[in-house]
């Protein structure tokens, strides 16, 4: 068998290596071995394209400096399975040389396995490890983030460029519209018109110096787009009239309305020429499943429809080349790491995406076709469509980023580290993530849905013109809930919470263990001093607090809260009325604990009840090293007899919960009397 291999002999190379691999899997199975395929493929592609692609020698040098570094990369970035790397190099070098493929001068199998074994603990803690610095917050559900009230969600829209560029060229239009051109574009001086009146492009710049159609000024045709699609113009009979309904909307419904249609025309995509990737069809399957964004015609985005322009079929108007040059053939190493990502900002969402994280020089090396093959074993889908849909926008994974920030906002940095590592952005051109994050975010900052401060200016060569770049983006209050819209037109959630001002009981209360309890607090103050009937909104809260579907972690919460913030008298009076509820046995637990409710008038097994639920909820909710004190708290040494028949009550953490006073009680006699118990329960019950 053949077993070297210069770098361009692709296909011989694949077919031995795909030999190799299939020999390699069938001799684990049938000496029961364990070990990982796919490391060993990855393996093969780094002697072939990074060392001398002589499959047969395998020098110790190369073999460190594959699990060294070049692997560890490769393989954690993509959450591919990192733990069993060292054992598959031993063994998979083990195989080549019982099927007498190493060559006399090859390190024997026994060294190779010393080197390996070394390698160990590192590989187990890069596959514990975060994929990538700027994903490590995601790793956490986010905070529901707080809508914004009404008169703060109309201020934001008002000062939305996009909405005074939609009723100026509503206005623009007059009573009896504008001409158009045969292809429903504006004529060339109407264009050179509204870009100067409305700011859109910078007509004296070097890519417009010879301008010779309207769609040609990327700003104007996508702003126009947004309007005809809101409604605020409208095509008729060759020309742009204004639309009536738009014109009646308030600023807060024109804003969602336009920034829908932003979405719907493409707008918030830069990187495709203005196509949105779910109305393209795109899928996980095969060569599509992480390259996705194969190189486009027309990067730069000037022409709409995506494609290369009629009139400049090189493209060589748009001011930017093609940075990939070529379409590629296959996928790109990079899709499991995308799809990570992806699924790392959307996990909580239900719904997740798969793209590419950044590659450096030595990564973009690697065989696209190879990498589609690895990936599609490693998620049992051989090619077949996956369950995580590509992002429709490039404006997706930066709303799920900026949503965790709505006050404090990212780093432009941080942003663009993140939108190239889900987008793939880095395609050839060191800068063009840069580039294609300051795009985006001035289509958001128009749009009204962030404020971009604290920017510096630098001089872009390519294109010989000046651009914005660092700073932060801070998400304004229109751009909160348009992002939300925008997210939910595309399938996806974001878990949020009302401006407490004009939020109802149950928003308010069901916040319990949703946000962290100081906000909490915060949010029932400002909840409670917009309430026009204070005392009735209090009894409200107390009986939304008490509802029959309410866990009983948020009933004890909420009632201890609203005793804290509202008054305990006043919240014990109103208790008192729920004591035939469905949470009774807490209300009673409470009234008698205040001295509101004599307990002889109480049936015992229902306060026996009720501290075996507080406690229940102490074990889940609390660390251990707060035990003691609350197990002391609810049973003091006084009632070190209640355990004589506490182990008849039938309750279903009655167990466990005796199992843990046991253990922590600080009381020796109450925790010898729980442990007592136990065992009485246990025969009782059978410990079940």
């Amino acid at each position: 068998m053949r077993m070297q291999f210069a770098e361009d002999e692709d296909d011989a190379f694949q077919e031995t290596a795909g030999r190799l691999i299939s020999g390699f899997t069938g001799w684990l199975d049938e000496n029961e071995l364990v070990a990982e395929p796919m490391s060993a493929e990855l393996l093969l592609q780094y002697k072939w394209l990074a060392a001398d692609g002589d499959l047969a020698d395998w020098p110790l040098e190369q073999v460190e400096t594959f699990l060294d570094g070049w692997c560890p990369r490769i393989m954690a970035e993509h959450r591919l399975p990192l733990r069993l790397v060292p054992l598959t190099v031993a063994v998979f070098l083990e195989y080549l040389d019982e099927c007498g493929l190493l060559t006399r001068d090859s390190p024997r199998p026994s060294q190779i396995r010393r080197l390996c074994t070394a390698y160990a603990d590192d590989y187990d803690e890069l596959e514990a490890g975060p994929v990538h610095p700027v994903l490590a917050e995601f790793d956490t559900p986010p905070d529901p983030v707080r809508l914004p009230g009404p008169a703060r969600r109309a201020e934001s829209a008002a000062a939305a460029t996009i909405v005074r560029d939609a009723r100026a060229l509503a206005q623009w239009c007059g009573e009896k519209g504008r001409q158009l051109t045969r292809t429903g574009n504006l004529r060339l001086a109407d264009a050179r018109h509204l870009a100067t009146q409305l700011g859109t492009d910078d007509l004296d710049a070097a890519r417009y110096a010879r301008l010779h159609r309207a769609d040609r000024l990327v700003n104007l045709t996508w702003i126009l787009e947004t309007a005809v699609l809101a409604g605020a113009v409208q095509r008729e009979n060759g020309r742009l009239v204004a639309g009536a309904r738009f014109a009646g909307l308030d600023d807060t419904s024109a804003h969602e309305d336009l920034v829908l249609a932003a979405r719907e025309a493409g707008a918030l995509t830069v990187s495709m020429g203005g196509q949105r990737r779910g109305d393209d069809g795109y899928d996980l399957g095969d060569d599509l499943l992480g390259g996705l964004l194969d190189d486009d015609d027309d990067p730069d985005g000037d022409d709409p429809n995506g494609g290369p322009d009629a009139d400049d079929p090189d493209g060589a108007a748009d001011g930017l080349a093609d940075p990939g040059g070529t379409e590629q053939d296959g996928t790109d190493l990079d899709d499991e790491a995308t799809e990570r990502a992806l699924e790392i900002l959307a996990r909580e969402l239900g719904s997740t995406g798969d793209g590419s994280p950044p590659d450096d020089e030595l990564a973009g090396e690697l065989a696209d076709e190879l990498a589609g093959e690895l990936l599609d074993r490693a998620d049992g889908t051989d090619g077949a469509d996956g369950e995580f849909p590509e992002p429709a926008d490039d404006a997706t994974p930066a709303f799920l980023a900026l949503l965790r920030h709505p006050d404090d906002g990212m780093a432009f940095d941080d942003l663009a580290a993140l939108l190239d590592l889900v987008l793939d952005w880095n395609d050839g051109l060191a800068d063009l993530p840069a580039f294609h994050t300051a795009r985006l975010v001035e289509r958001l900052e128009r749009l009204g849905l962030v404020a971009w401060t604290d920017t510096t200016t630098e001089r872009d060569d390519l294109l010989g013109e000046d651009r914005r770049t660092g700073g932060r983006i801070t998400p304004t209050p229109g751009g909160v809930a348009c992002a939300l819209l925008a997210l939910s037109a595309e399938g996806l959630g974001f878990p949020s919470r009302p401006d407490p001002a004009v939020a109802s009981v149950a928003e308010i209360v069901d916040l319990a263990g949703e946000v962290p309890p100081d906000e909490w607090r915060s949010d029932i103050d400002a909840w409670h001093a917009a309430q026009p009937d204070k005392d009735g909104a209090v009894a409200a809260f107390v009986t939304r607090a008490l509802a029959p579907e309410q866990p009983l972690v948020v009933v004890l919460t909420a009632t201890s809260v609203a005793a804290e913030r509202f008054g305990a008298d006043l919240v014990d009076d109103l208790l008192a009325r729920h004591l035939d509820g469905p949470h009774r046995a807490q209300v009673a637990r409470r009234l008698v604990a205040r001295g509101r409710l004599d307990p002889q008038s109480v049936e015992p097994e229902l306060l026996l009840r009720a501290s075996v639920d507080v406690l229940a909820v102490t074990v889940d909710t609390i660390g251990t090293d707060e035990w003691p004190a609350l197990f002391a708290r609810e049973f003091p040494p006084e009632t070190v007899e209640v355990f004589d028949d506490l182990w008849r009550l039938d309750h279903p953490r009655l167990g466990e919960v005796l199992a843990e006073i046991g253990g922590f009680h600080p009381d020796k006699r109450v925790a010898k009397a729980a442990r007592k118990a136990l065992v009485r329960w246990q025969s009782r019950t059978g410990g079940s």
